[in-house]
């Protein structure tokens, strides 16, 4: 918890002052990020959330405990070519299965990208949720965007 905050007050810190060093720059394209429902873990997802907004793009953070509700109001809102899921809890497989498939349903799925990350997860779970990537790092999550964006 201690190790979340103090990253909250470096974001909180650095963050006018390279938004400000970038806001002549063309955004990259939009990212919308959020930690799926029932799973309340935000240090990964904030950490992912920081490193794509210094990267150029234009992020929507959902939170966490998010409803697929949500993310399907905001994918048809936002219009995102990437989508990010959080979760750090085995429970969150099942919630990312439930958001892609009722994104299937919306028939948004072939309008955006998705990757997931989180604590638990690998390239088994992309499967189980019907996903496009995993990443491991914050890193990952940058590379995938930028790929997901020029292609």
């Amino acid at each position: 918890i201690m190790s979340g905050e103090i990253l909250r007050q470096i974001f909180e810190a650095l963050g006018p002052k390279l938004k400000d060093a970038q806001s002549t720059e063309k955004k990259k394209g939009k990212v919308l990020l959020g930690t799926v429902a029932g799973d309340i873990h935000d240090i990964g997802k904030d950490v992912v959330k920081f490193m794509l907004d210094v990267n150029g793009f234009d992020v929507l953070d959902l939170g966490v405990d998010v409803p697929h509700e949500k993310f399907i109001e905001s994918l048809k809102e936002f219009k995102p070519k990437v989508l990010a899921l959080s979760g750090f809890l085995t429970l969150a497989f099942d919630s990312m299965k439930e958001i892609i498939q009722k994104i299937n349903e919306a028939g948004l799925r072939d309008k955006v990208k998705i990757m997931i990350g989180g604590g638990t997860l690998d390239e088994r779970i992309v499967e189980y949720v019907d996903a496009d990537a995993y990443g491991d790092s914050a890193v990952d999550a940058v590379n995938l965007a930028t790929k997901w964006m020029e292609g």
